[in-house]
Protein backbone atom coordinates (compact mmCIF):
# COMPACT_ATOMS: atom_id res chain seq x y z
CA UNK A 1 0.00 0.00 0.00
CA UNK A 2 1.60 3.53 -1.22
CA UNK A 3 2.43 5.66 1.92
CA UNK A 4 1.19 8.84 2.99
CA UNK A 5 4.44 10.12 1.96
CA UNK A 6 5.72 12.99 -0.26
CA UNK A 7 5.09 15.75 2.19
CA UNK A 8 5.24 16.70 6.17
CA UNK A 9 5.25 19.55 8.48
CA UNK A 10 8.27 22.08 8.52
CA UNK A 11 9.93 20.34 11.87
CA UNK A 12 7.67 17.78 12.57
CA UNK A 13 7.68 15.05 9.82
CA UNK A 14 4.14 13.29 11.71
CA UNK A 15 1.47 12.01 10.11
CA UNK A 16 -1.78 14.22 9.65
CA UNK A 17 -4.40 11.12 10.66
CA UNK A 18 -4.40 8.02 12.85
CA UNK A 19 -3.16 4.90 10.96
CA UNK A 20 -6.77 3.44 10.36
CA UNK A 21 -7.95 6.45 9.09
CA UNK A 22 -4.51 6.89 6.67
CA UNK A 23 -5.39 3.84 5.28
CA UNK A 24 -8.57 4.93 4.67
CA UNK A 25 -7.39 8.30 3.40
CA UNK A 26 -5.66 6.26 0.82
CA UNK A 27 -9.08 4.33 -1.16
CA UNK A 28 -9.15 5.27 -5.04
CA UNK A 29 -11.20 8.08 -5.79
CA UNK A 30 -15.06 8.00 -7.79
CA UNK A 31 -16.93 11.13 -9.22
CA UNK A 32 -17.42 14.66 -10.66
CA UNK A 33 -19.22 18.40 -11.75
CA UNK A 34 -19.77 22.24 -12.76
CA UNK A 35 -21.90 25.56 -11.93
CA UNK A 36 -25.81 25.99 -12.59
CA UNK A 37 -28.10 28.28 -11.40
CA UNK A 38 -30.52 26.19 -8.81
CA UNK A 39 -33.92 25.12 -9.31
CA UNK A 40 -36.53 26.27 -7.34
CA UNK A 41 -39.52 24.58 -5.37
CA UNK A 42 -41.45 24.82 -9.12
CA UNK A 43 -38.12 23.19 -10.82
CA UNK A 44 -37.15 26.49 -12.43
CA UNK A 45 -33.64 27.07 -13.30
CA UNK A 46 -31.79 30.21 -13.02
CA UNK A 47 -29.04 31.33 -15.76
CA UNK A 48 -26.27 28.88 -15.84
CA UNK A 49 -22.90 30.21 -17.17
CA UNK A 50 -20.32 28.05 -18.66
CA UNK A 51 -22.21 24.71 -19.38
CA UNK A 52 -22.53 23.20 -23.20
CA UNK A 53 -26.16 22.19 -22.10
CA UNK A 54 -29.05 21.62 -19.10
CA UNK A 55 -27.60 19.32 -15.87
CA UNK A 56 -29.07 18.36 -13.72
CA UNK A 57 -29.61 19.73 -9.94
CA UNK A 58 -29.61 17.93 -6.68
CA UNK A 59 -30.34 18.88 -2.89
CA UNK A 60 -29.27 17.85 0.23
CA UNK A 61 -30.03 19.06 3.83
CA UNK A 62 -29.22 18.79 7.29
CA UNK A 63 -32.44 16.54 7.60
CA UNK A 64 -32.01 15.09 4.46
CA UNK A 65 -32.09 10.88 4.25
CA UNK A 66 -30.10 8.26 2.01
CA UNK A 67 -33.61 7.18 1.20
CA UNK A 68 -34.25 10.50 -0.59
CA UNK A 69 -34.09 11.19 -4.23
CA UNK A 70 -32.28 14.29 -3.63
CA UNK A 71 -34.65 16.35 -4.88
CA UNK A 72 -36.22 20.00 -3.73
CA UNK A 73 -38.78 18.63 -1.51
CA UNK A 74 -36.78 14.83 -0.82
CA UNK A 75 -33.30 15.95 -0.07
CA UNK A 76 -30.42 13.73 0.57
CA UNK A 77 -28.25 13.85 3.40
CA UNK A 78 -24.71 15.36 2.93
CA UNK A 79 -22.85 11.51 3.14
CA UNK A 80 -24.78 10.03 0.48
CA UNK A 81 -24.73 12.75 -2.19
CA UNK A 82 -20.66 12.96 -1.46
CA UNK A 83 -20.95 9.30 -2.05
CA UNK A 84 -21.10 9.28 -5.89
CA UNK A 85 -25.11 8.41 -6.43
CA UNK A 86 -24.89 7.23 -10.07
CA UNK A 87 -27.70 10.02 -10.55
CA UNK A 88 -25.26 12.61 -10.10
CA UNK A 89 -23.32 13.16 -13.43
CA UNK A 90 -20.76 15.05 -14.79
CA UNK A 91 -21.95 18.77 -15.07
CA UNK A 92 -24.45 18.59 -12.04
CA UNK A 93 -25.11 20.54 -9.40
CA UNK A 94 -25.64 19.63 -5.61
CA UNK A 95 -26.69 22.10 -3.64
CA UNK A 96 -26.39 22.35 0.56
CA UNK A 97 -29.44 24.16 2.19
CA UNK A 98 -29.00 26.14 5.16
CA UNK A 99 -27.72 24.85 8.52
CA UNK A 100 -25.35 22.41 10.53
CA UNK A 101 -23.84 18.75 8.79
CA UNK A 102 -23.25 17.04 11.55
CA UNK A 103 -23.80 13.25 10.96
CA UNK A 104 -20.53 12.65 9.08
CA UNK A 105 -20.19 8.68 8.46
CA UNK A 106 -16.48 8.96 7.78
CA UNK A 107 -14.42 9.38 11.54
CA UNK A 108 -17.42 12.11 12.58
CA UNK A 109 -16.43 13.80 9.25
CA UNK A 110 -17.26 13.39 5.20
CA UNK A 111 -15.56 11.93 2.87
CA UNK A 112 -15.62 13.21 -0.88
CA UNK A 113 -15.82 10.74 -4.07
CA UNK A 114 -17.41 13.02 -6.36
CA UNK A 115 -16.14 12.65 -10.16
CA UNK A 116 -16.78 14.85 -13.09
CA UNK A 117 -14.66 15.84 -15.97
CA UNK A 118 -12.59 18.56 -17.07
CA UNK A 119 -14.82 19.76 -19.62
CA UNK A 120 -18.19 19.12 -17.13
CA UNK A 121 -16.83 19.76 -13.29
CA UNK A 122 -19.60 18.82 -10.43
CA UNK A 123 -20.09 21.60 -7.92
CA UNK A 124 -20.98 21.24 -4.40
CA UNK A 125 -22.12 24.79 -3.38
CA UNK A 126 -23.88 26.32 -0.82
CA UNK A 127 -27.74 26.84 -1.68
CA UNK A 128 -28.22 31.03 -2.60
CA UNK A 129 -29.04 32.83 0.84
CA UNK A 130 -28.34 30.16 3.29
CA UNK A 131 -25.70 29.24 5.60
CA UNK A 132 -24.29 25.43 5.18
CA UNK A 133 -22.35 24.16 7.70
CA UNK A 134 -19.98 21.05 7.27
CA UNK A 135 -18.57 19.78 10.84
CA UNK A 136 -15.42 18.21 11.47
CA UNK A 137 -13.23 17.96 8.04
CA UNK A 138 -13.84 17.10 4.25
CA UNK A 139 -11.31 15.04 2.60
CA UNK A 140 -11.50 15.28 -0.96
CA UNK A 141 -10.88 12.32 -3.13
CA UNK A 142 -12.86 12.92 -6.41
CA UNK A 143 -11.86 14.68 -9.45
CA UNK A 144 -12.87 17.40 -11.23
CA UNK A 145 -15.36 18.72 -8.52
CA UNK A 146 -15.65 22.27 -7.33
CA UNK A 147 -16.86 23.07 -3.74
CA UNK A 148 -18.33 26.61 -2.77
CA UNK A 149 -19.03 29.06 -0.65
CA UNK A 150 -19.77 26.49 2.20
CA UNK A 151 -18.49 26.90 5.71
CA UNK A 152 -15.93 23.87 7.60
CA UNK A 153 -15.19 23.87 11.09
CA UNK A 154 -14.08 21.74 13.55
CA UNK A 155 -15.75 22.61 16.96
CA UNK A 156 -15.28 19.94 19.43
CA UNK A 157 -12.29 18.57 20.90
CA UNK A 158 -9.79 16.26 18.75
CA UNK A 159 -7.19 14.28 19.57
CA UNK A 160 -4.78 14.03 16.90
CA UNK A 161 -4.45 16.37 13.86
CA UNK A 162 -6.88 16.48 11.38
CA UNK A 163 -6.90 19.00 8.31
CA UNK A 164 -9.87 20.73 8.16
CA UNK A 165 -10.33 19.69 4.28
CA UNK A 166 -7.73 17.64 2.48
CA UNK A 167 -7.55 17.49 -0.95
CA UNK A 168 -5.12 14.55 -3.06
CA UNK A 169 -7.83 15.16 -6.25
CA UNK A 170 -6.89 16.57 -9.67
CA UNK A 171 -8.45 19.72 -11.12
CA UNK A 172 -10.87 20.55 -8.43
CA UNK A 173 -11.33 23.96 -7.03
CA UNK A 174 -12.03 25.47 -3.41
CA UNK A 175 -14.67 28.56 -3.74
CA UNK A 176 -15.33 31.23 -1.23
CA UNK A 177 -15.05 28.70 1.27
CA UNK A 178 -15.03 29.16 5.40
CA UNK A 179 -12.29 26.85 6.77
CA UNK A 180 -11.28 27.45 10.43
CA UNK A 181 -10.58 26.11 13.84
CA UNK A 182 -9.19 22.50 12.54
CA UNK A 183 -7.01 20.86 14.30
CA UNK A 184 -4.31 20.86 12.01
CA UNK A 185 -3.97 22.78 8.61
CA UNK A 186 -7.68 24.55 7.64
CA UNK A 187 -6.86 23.63 3.71
CA UNK A 188 -4.28 20.75 2.52
CA UNK A 189 -3.83 20.48 -1.16
CA UNK A 190 -1.54 18.06 -1.33
CA UNK A 191 1.55 16.59 -4.16
CA UNK A 192 -1.73 14.29 -5.67
CA UNK A 193 -3.48 17.22 -7.29
CA UNK A 194 -2.82 18.46 -10.14
CA UNK A 195 -4.08 21.94 -11.72
CA UNK A 196 -5.82 22.52 -7.83
CA UNK A 197 -6.89 25.67 -7.12
CA UNK A 198 -7.65 27.51 -4.08
CA UNK A 199 -10.01 30.69 -4.53
CA UNK A 200 -11.54 33.42 -2.19
CA UNK A 201 -11.27 31.29 0.83
CA UNK A 202 -11.17 32.68 4.26
CA UNK A 203 -8.99 30.07 6.69
CA UNK A 204 -8.10 31.03 10.31
CA UNK A 205 -7.94 29.58 13.59
CA UNK A 206 -6.28 26.48 12.21
CA UNK A 207 -3.75 24.03 13.70
CA UNK A 208 -4.83 24.39 17.29
CA UNK A 209 -3.29 21.39 18.14
CA UNK A 210 0.27 20.78 19.51
CA UNK A 211 2.03 20.43 15.93
CA UNK A 212 1.16 24.10 15.13
CA UNK A 213 0.05 24.05 11.76
CA UNK A 214 -1.18 26.62 9.14
CA UNK A 215 -4.20 28.10 6.99
CA UNK A 216 -3.07 26.85 3.70
CA UNK A 217 -0.63 23.90 3.00
CA UNK A 218 0.02 24.07 -0.57
CA UNK A 219 2.10 21.22 -2.55
CA UNK A 220 2.22 20.54 -6.34
CA UNK A 221 3.95 18.43 -8.91
CA UNK A 222 1.93 20.26 -11.91
CA UNK A 223 0.64 23.30 -11.21
CA UNK A 224 -1.37 25.30 -8.11
CA UNK A 225 -3.06 28.33 -7.91
CA UNK A 226 -3.78 30.31 -4.79
CA UNK A 227 -5.73 33.45 -5.20
CA UNK A 228 -7.37 35.86 -3.77
CA UNK A 229 -7.81 34.02 -0.23
CA UNK A 230 -7.95 35.65 3.49
CA UNK A 231 -6.14 34.05 6.04
CA UNK A 232 -5.29 35.33 9.60
CA UNK A 233 -4.84 33.99 12.56
CA UNK A 234 -3.75 30.50 12.42
CA UNK A 235 -1.31 28.57 14.93
CA UNK A 236 2.01 29.03 13.09
CA UNK A 237 2.17 29.60 8.76
CA UNK A 238 -0.26 31.34 7.15
CA UNK A 239 0.19 30.45 3.40
CA UNK A 240 2.80 27.47 3.81
CA UNK A 241 3.99 25.57 0.49
CA UNK A 242 6.53 23.37 1.89
CA UNK A 243 8.36 20.21 0.34
CA UNK A 244 10.87 18.17 2.37
CA UNK A 245 10.86 15.62 -0.52
CA UNK A 246 10.51 15.11 -3.97
CA UNK A 247 9.57 17.89 -6.48
CA UNK A 248 6.41 19.03 -4.47
CA UNK A 249 7.21 22.88 -5.31
CA UNK A 250 6.31 22.63 -8.85
CA UNK A 251 4.90 25.99 -10.77
CA UNK A 252 2.94 27.68 -7.69
CA UNK A 253 1.11 30.85 -7.70
CA UNK A 254 -0.24 33.12 -5.25
CA UNK A 255 -2.10 35.92 -6.38
CA UNK A 256 -3.80 38.66 -4.94
CA UNK A 257 -4.25 36.77 -1.30
CA UNK A 258 -4.18 38.82 2.25
CA UNK A 259 -2.41 36.83 4.59
CA UNK A 260 -1.76 38.70 8.12
CA UNK A 261 -1.03 37.85 11.98
CA UNK A 262 -0.60 34.05 11.61
CA UNK A 263 1.68 33.19 14.45
CA UNK A 264 -0.41 34.39 17.57
CA UNK A 265 -1.19 31.42 19.25
CA UNK A 266 1.88 29.33 18.26
CA UNK A 267 5.09 30.41 16.58
CA UNK A 268 5.97 33.88 16.39
CA UNK A 269 8.38 33.49 13.49
CA UNK A 270 6.10 32.07 11.82
CA UNK A 271 5.24 33.51 7.96
CA UNK A 272 2.08 35.03 6.59
CA UNK A 273 3.34 33.40 3.72
CA UNK A 274 6.08 30.62 2.95
CA UNK A 275 7.08 29.49 -0.23
CA UNK A 276 10.10 26.53 0.13
CA UNK A 277 11.79 23.72 1.79
CA UNK A 278 14.23 21.60 1.47
CA UNK A 279 13.96 20.33 -2.29
CA UNK A 280 13.93 23.42 -4.75
CA UNK A 281 11.09 24.69 -6.16
CA UNK A 282 10.66 25.79 -9.55
CA UNK A 283 8.02 28.35 -11.62
CA UNK A 284 7.00 30.29 -8.59
CA UNK A 285 4.91 32.95 -9.09
CA UNK A 286 4.18 35.39 -5.84
CA UNK A 287 2.51 38.49 -7.56
CA UNK A 288 -0.02 41.17 -5.63
CA UNK A 289 -0.26 39.59 -2.23
CA UNK A 290 -0.87 41.46 1.35
CA UNK A 291 0.85 41.34 4.51
CA UNK A 292 0.11 42.68 8.07
CA UNK A 293 1.42 42.48 11.17
CA UNK A 294 0.64 43.60 14.72
CA UNK A 295 3.58 42.50 16.40
CA UNK A 296 6.10 43.21 13.97
CA UNK A 297 9.65 42.30 15.76
CA UNK A 298 11.51 39.65 14.98
CA UNK A 299 8.58 37.99 12.96
CA UNK A 300 8.63 37.20 9.16
CA UNK A 301 5.93 38.57 7.31
CA UNK A 302 7.23 36.34 3.81
CA UNK A 303 9.66 33.97 3.17
CA UNK A 304 10.16 33.14 -0.50
CA UNK A 305 12.77 30.17 -0.47
CA UNK A 306 12.90 28.89 2.72
CA UNK A 307 17.24 28.24 3.27
CA UNK A 308 17.84 24.66 2.76
CA UNK A 309 17.57 24.61 -1.04
CA UNK A 310 18.56 26.19 -3.78
CA UNK A 311 15.70 26.67 -5.63
CA UNK A 312 15.36 27.33 -9.50
CA UNK A 313 13.28 30.48 -10.61
CA UNK A 314 10.01 32.66 -9.10
CA UNK A 315 8.95 36.23 -10.01
CA UNK A 316 8.24 37.97 -6.77
CA UNK A 317 6.07 41.50 -7.76
CA UNK A 318 3.54 44.05 -6.65
CA UNK A 319 3.58 42.63 -3.43
CA UNK A 320 3.07 45.04 -0.39
CA UNK A 321 4.37 43.39 2.31
CA UNK A 322 3.95 45.45 6.09
CA UNK A 323 5.60 44.70 9.63
CA UNK A 324 8.63 41.94 9.82
CA UNK A 325 11.14 40.59 8.17
CA UNK A 326 10.83 39.23 4.55
CA UNK A 327 13.30 36.99 3.36
CA UNK A 328 14.37 35.83 -0.30
CA UNK A 329 15.94 32.78 -0.16
CA UNK A 330 18.88 30.83 -2.43
CA UNK A 331 17.46 30.89 -6.30
CA UNK A 332 19.34 30.28 -9.71
CA UNK A 333 17.17 33.34 -11.04
CA UNK A 334 14.92 36.04 -9.26
CA UNK A 335 13.16 38.88 -10.34
CA UNK A 336 11.64 41.22 -7.87
CA UNK A 337 10.39 44.39 -9.02
CA UNK A 338 7.32 46.56 -7.98
CA UNK A 339 7.00 45.47 -4.54
CA UNK A 340 6.81 47.27 -1.35
CA UNK A 341 7.99 46.87 2.01
CA UNK A 342 7.58 48.67 5.50
CA UNK A 343 9.45 47.75 8.59
CA UNK A 344 7.76 50.52 11.40
CA UNK A 345 10.07 51.55 13.51
CA UNK A 346 11.64 48.19 14.97
CA UNK A 347 12.34 44.62 13.56
CA UNK A 348 13.82 43.68 10.10
CA UNK A 349 13.60 44.52 6.80
CA UNK A 350 15.15 42.01 3.84
CA UNK A 351 17.26 39.28 4.38
CA UNK A 352 19.27 37.73 1.01
CA UNK A 353 20.39 34.24 1.19
CA UNK A 354 23.57 32.88 -1.51
CA UNK A 355 24.40 33.85 -4.78
CA UNK A 356 22.73 36.59 -6.43
CA UNK A 357 23.94 37.08 -9.51
CA UNK A 358 20.74 35.43 -11.38
CA UNK A 359 18.63 38.02 -8.96
CA UNK A 360 17.30 41.34 -11.02
CA UNK A 361 15.99 44.08 -8.69
CA UNK A 362 14.13 47.07 -9.80
CA UNK A 363 11.46 49.62 -8.72
CA UNK A 364 10.87 48.17 -5.04
CA UNK A 365 9.33 51.06 -2.65
CA UNK A 366 11.12 51.09 0.81
CA UNK A 367 9.61 52.54 4.37
CA UNK A 368 11.07 52.97 7.28
CA UNK A 369 14.64 54.41 8.54
CA UNK A 370 17.27 53.42 5.84
CA UNK A 371 19.93 53.70 8.23
CA UNK A 372 18.35 51.11 10.71
CA UNK A 373 20.27 48.04 10.86
CA UNK A 374 17.52 46.15 9.28
CA UNK A 375 19.01 44.45 6.35
CA UNK A 376 20.86 41.18 6.14
CA UNK A 377 22.72 39.05 3.28
CA UNK A 378 24.26 35.43 3.86
CA UNK A 379 26.47 34.33 3.27
CA UNK A 380 28.44 37.83 2.62
CA UNK A 381 28.41 38.38 6.27
CA UNK A 382 25.62 37.63 9.35
CA UNK A 383 25.58 41.28 10.44
CA UNK A 384 22.69 43.19 9.79
CA UNK A 385 23.41 46.48 8.01
CA UNK A 386 21.75 49.36 7.11
CA UNK A 387 20.20 49.55 3.14
CA UNK A 388 23.46 50.93 1.56
CA UNK A 389 25.18 48.43 3.26
CA UNK A 390 23.09 45.49 2.17
CA UNK A 391 23.34 47.55 -1.61
CA UNK A 392 27.12 47.13 -1.33
CA UNK A 393 26.67 42.86 -0.11
CA UNK A 394 23.96 42.36 -2.39
CA UNK A 395 26.06 44.31 -5.50
CA UNK A 396 21.90 45.81 -6.44
CA UNK A 397 22.60 48.90 -7.37
CA UNK A 398 18.85 50.00 -8.05
CA UNK A 399 16.78 47.84 -6.22
CA UNK A 400 14.63 50.62 -5.11
CA UNK A 401 13.70 53.53 -3.35
CA UNK A 402 12.78 54.75 0.26
CA UNK A 403 9.57 57.11 0.08
CA UNK A 404 10.03 57.88 3.58
CA UNK A 405 9.66 56.54 6.99
CA UNK A 406 5.99 55.67 6.97
CA UNK A 407 3.22 56.23 4.18
CA UNK A 408 1.84 59.19 4.25
CA UNK A 409 -1.06 58.30 2.41
CA UNK A 410 -3.32 55.05 3.17
CA UNK A 411 -3.70 52.31 0.79
CA UNK A 412 -6.97 50.68 -0.43
CA UNK A 413 -7.00 47.55 -2.78
CA UNK A 414 -10.46 46.00 -4.06
CA UNK A 415 -9.69 43.00 -5.69
CA UNK A 416 -12.96 41.89 -7.75
CA UNK A 417 -14.07 38.13 -7.20
CA UNK A 418 -13.48 35.86 -10.61
CA UNK A 419 -16.50 33.36 -9.72
CA UNK A 420 -19.62 35.72 -8.06
CA UNK A 421 -20.24 38.76 -10.02
CA UNK A 422 -20.79 41.35 -6.96
CA UNK A 423 -18.39 40.26 -5.13
CA UNK A 424 -15.00 41.44 -3.64
CA UNK A 425 -12.27 41.99 -1.16
CA UNK A 426 -11.41 44.85 0.29
CA UNK A 427 -8.37 45.67 1.90
CA UNK A 428 -7.61 48.75 4.03
CA UNK A 429 -3.96 49.87 5.14
CA UNK A 430 -5.20 52.88 6.66
CA UNK A 431 -1.64 54.67 7.80
CA UNK A 432 -3.02 58.11 8.56
CA UNK A 433 -5.93 56.87 11.42
CA UNK A 434 -8.89 57.93 9.36
CA UNK A 435 -12.32 57.33 10.69
CA UNK A 436 -13.51 56.18 7.31
CA UNK A 437 -12.50 55.18 3.92
CA UNK A 438 -13.93 55.82 0.56
CA UNK A 439 -13.81 53.02 -1.72
CA UNK A 440 -14.53 52.81 -5.02
CA UNK A 441 -16.52 50.18 -6.68
CA UNK A 442 -17.91 50.97 -9.72
CA UNK A 443 -16.08 48.00 -11.30
CA UNK A 444 -18.31 45.71 -8.93
CA UNK A 445 -21.61 46.63 -8.46
CA UNK A 446 -24.14 48.34 -10.85
CA UNK A 447 -26.73 51.46 -9.74
CA UNK A 448 -29.02 49.67 -7.84
CA UNK A 449 -27.37 46.81 -6.58
CA UNK A 450 -28.13 46.05 -3.29
CA UNK A 451 -25.45 44.97 -0.95
CA UNK A 452 -23.48 43.95 1.89
CA UNK A 453 -19.81 44.89 3.25
CA UNK A 454 -19.04 41.99 5.88
CA UNK A 455 -15.42 42.18 8.36
CA UNK A 456 -13.15 39.18 7.20
CA UNK A 457 -12.71 38.57 10.99
CA UNK A 458 -16.59 38.37 11.56
CA UNK A 459 -17.96 37.47 7.96
CA UNK A 460 -20.96 35.98 9.66
CA UNK A 461 -21.73 38.93 11.88
CA UNK A 462 -23.82 42.03 11.32
CA UNK A 463 -22.60 43.70 8.01
CA UNK A 464 -20.46 47.44 8.87
CA UNK A 465 -22.26 48.89 5.92
CA UNK A 466 -24.73 47.85 3.52
CA UNK A 467 -28.07 49.11 1.27
CA UNK A 468 -28.72 50.31 -2.35
CA UNK A 469 -26.09 51.08 -4.68
CA UNK A 470 -25.87 54.77 -6.11
CA UNK A 471 -22.87 54.48 -8.08
CA UNK A 472 -20.79 57.17 -5.34
CA UNK A 473 -18.07 55.41 -3.95
CA UNK A 474 -18.74 53.51 -0.21
CA UNK A 475 -17.41 55.32 2.91
CA UNK A 476 -16.59 52.34 5.22
CA UNK A 477 -15.70 52.25 8.76
CA UNK A 478 -12.26 51.46 9.76
CA UNK A 479 -13.47 49.45 13.00
CA UNK A 480 -11.55 47.32 15.55
CA UNK A 481 -13.18 43.84 15.59
CA UNK A 482 -12.15 41.19 17.95
CA UNK A 483 -10.86 38.63 16.25
CA UNK A 484 -13.38 35.20 16.31
CA UNK A 485 -12.00 33.00 19.33
CA UNK A 486 -10.53 29.70 18.82
CA UNK A 487 -13.00 27.28 19.64
CA UNK A 488 -12.83 23.48 22.00
CA UNK A 489 -9.27 25.10 23.22
CA UNK A 490 -7.70 27.31 25.40
CA UNK A 491 -5.27 30.19 24.19
CA UNK A 492 -2.30 31.71 26.47
CA UNK A 493 -3.50 35.73 24.83
CA UNK A 494 -6.12 37.04 22.63
CA UNK A 495 -5.33 37.49 19.00
CA UNK A 496 -4.40 40.98 18.06
CA UNK A 497 -7.08 43.73 16.75
CA UNK A 498 -6.21 44.79 13.68
CA UNK A 499 -8.66 48.00 13.17
CA UNK A 500 -8.69 50.78 12.73
CA UNK A 501 -5.14 50.63 10.88
CA UNK A 502 -6.17 47.59 8.81
CA UNK A 503 -9.02 45.87 8.02
CA UNK A 504 -10.24 43.25 5.02
CA UNK A 505 -13.82 43.65 4.01
CA UNK A 506 -15.95 41.66 2.10
CA UNK A 507 -18.35 43.27 -0.24
CA UNK A 508 -21.33 41.50 -1.46
CA UNK A 509 -24.22 41.69 -3.95
CA UNK A 510 -27.50 40.31 -2.27
CA UNK A 511 -31.00 39.96 -3.81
Amino acid sequence: MPSLGGYSRCGTGRGVVPLALACLLLMPSCVLQDWAAPKDASGARGVSPNLSGPAPDFYVSPTGSPAGDGSFTNPWDLATALNAPPAVTPGSTIWLRGGTYTNGTFFGGYWSGLTGSAAAPIVVRQYPGERATVTKFLIVRGAYTWYWGFEVVHDTPQVGDVFGIDNRAPGTKLINLIVHDATATGIFIGPEVSNAEVYGSISYNNGRTNNQDHGIYCQSQTSALLKDNIVFDNWAYGIHCYAETGPYLQNIALQGNVSFDNYVWGVPSGADILVGGMFPASGITIDQNYTYRTNYSNTQTADVGYDYAVNQDVVLSNNYFAGGWSRVGAWATATVTGNTLFNFTDGGMLWNIGNLSGHTWSGNTFYGDSTATAWLHTPSGNSVTSFNGWRTLTGFTNPGTYAGSVPTAGKVVVRPNQYEPGRANIIVYNWTQESTVSVDVSGILNVGDRYVVQHAQDFYGAPIAGGTYDGGPLQLPTVSITPPTPLATTTAQPAPVTGPTFNVFVLLKTP
